[in-house]
C-alpha cells in the first residue's frame, strides 16, 4: 500500500523541483526526503525519478502518479476533516491570491476566520496571477482567489470548482487637477495621454480596450506595484486604469468611472475533491462576505 506521506513528497518535488526545497517545506532533512522517495519508488516497482547530477525530476510515470496523488491526498484530508467536524472547523487552509486581493480583503477575512474558529488556521500565499491556478491544481494551495476580465485571457480548467465573489469595476486614475477629473471617462478621451501600466492581465485588458476604441496607448512606464503606480500618476507622469479594490486614496489623485463601464470578476477556485471540507466551506463564506462588505464601502 502506498504511503500518503511519501506521495505528498512526490507531489511537492514536482512543484518545488529540488529535494532541498522539498526538505525545507516538509521540515525534513534532504537525505530523509531522498530516502522516502526511494522507498516509494521501490513500492511502485517502476522508475519514478530521473537523476541529472544533483537534480532529481519525476519520470513520466512519476508525473502521472503525482497528478493522481493530488486527488488521493484531498480525499484523505476531507475524510480526516469530516471526523474533526464533530468538534468544529479545524486544521489549516492554504489560500493563494494576488497582491491587491490580499490587501483589499483576503487578509481581513483570514483574521475573521481564525477569530471565529479557534482550531482553524489560514496560511496565506502571495502569488503572481499566472501561477495561482497551477498552484491550486498541484495541491500547493487549497483555495485560490483570482480575477477575470471576461475577455478569455484567464481560462480555468473545467474540473475546477469556481464561485464568483464580486464584480470589481475598473476606474480611470488621473491627477487631481486633470480636466476630466470627477466625470465618467471614455478611452477615446484619453487618446493623447501617456499611460502607466502594470504588466499583468490588467494591462492586456486595458490595451485591448484602447485598441477597440481606435487608439494605441503611449506607454510611459510599467510599474507592477499599484502604490508606486498611483504615486507616478500623482506627480503627473501619466494616467492608468485600476480595479476599485486596488485603489488606496492618496493626495493629488482622483478616480473616475469608465464609460462604458468594465470590470473584473473576483472568484474563488477550489478543487472539487476539497470543496466538501468544512474548513473550505467556512473559508469560502468568509472571503465572499468580506469582499462584498469592502466593495459596498467603496461604493457607499
Amino acid at each position: 500500500m502506498l504511503d500518503p506521506r511519501r506521495l505528498r513528497l512526490l507531489v511537492m518535488l514536482e512543484s518545488l523541483t529540488t529535494v532541498r526545497a522539498v526538505a525545507a517545506a516538509a521540515s525534513m532533512s534532504p537525505s530523509a526526503v531522498s530516502q522516502q522517495l526511494s522507498v516509494l519508488e521501490g513500492e511502485c516497482g517502476i522508475p519514478l525519478l530521473e537523476r541529472h547530477g544533483r537534480m532529481i525530476r519525476p519520470t513520466p510515470a512519476g508525473h502521472a502518479l503525482a497528478a493522481g496523488s493530488v486527488e488521493i491526498l484531498d480525499r484523505i484530508a476531507t475524510a480526516e476533516e469530516e471526523l474533526r467536524d464533530w468538534q468544529g472547523a479545524s486544521g489549516v487552509v492554504r489560500v493563494g491570491t494576488f497582491t491587491s486581493a490580499l490587501t483589499a480583503f483576503v487578509v481581513e477575512a483570514a483574521g475573521a476566520i481564525e477569530a471565529a474558529h479557534e482550531g482553524l488556521r489560514v496560511s496565506l500565499s502571495e502569488l503572481p496571477p499566472e501561477r495561482i491556478v497551477a498552484a491550486l491544481a498541484r495541491g500547493e494551495i487549497d483555495v485560490a482567489v483570482v480575477g477575470d476580465y471576461g475577455d478569455g485571457s484567464s481560462p480555468y480548467p473545467a474540473e475546477i470548482d469556481k464561485t464568483p465573489l464580486v464584480t470589481d469595476p475598473l476606474l480611470a486614475i488621473l491627477p487631481a487637477d486633470h480636466p476630466l477629473a470627477g466625470s465618467p471617462v471614455t478611452f477615446d478621451q484619453l487618446r493623447d495621454e501617456r499611460w502607466l501600466l502594470d504588466g499583468t492581465d490588467l494591462e492586456r485588458h486595458v490595451v485591448a480596450r484602447c485598441r477597440r476604441a481606435g487608439l494605441e496607448p503611449a506607454v510611459a512606464g510599467r510599474i507592477s506595484s499599484h502604490e508606486p503606480l498611483m504615486q507616478a500618476v500623482a506627480v503627473g507622469l501619466g494616467v492608468t486604469v485600476l480595479p476599485s479594490l486596488a485603489v488606496e486614496p492618496r493626495p493629488n489623485v482622483t478616480t473616475s468611472p469608465l464609460d462604458p463601464s468594465t470590470g473584473r470578476t473576483l472568484s474563488l477556485l477550489v478543487r472539487p475533491e476539497a470543496s466538501r471540507r468544512h474548513s473550505i466551506v467556512v473559508t469560502r463564506e468568509a472571503l465572499a462576505a468580506t469582499a462584498a462588505v469592502k466593495l459596498a464601502r467603496l461604493r457607499g
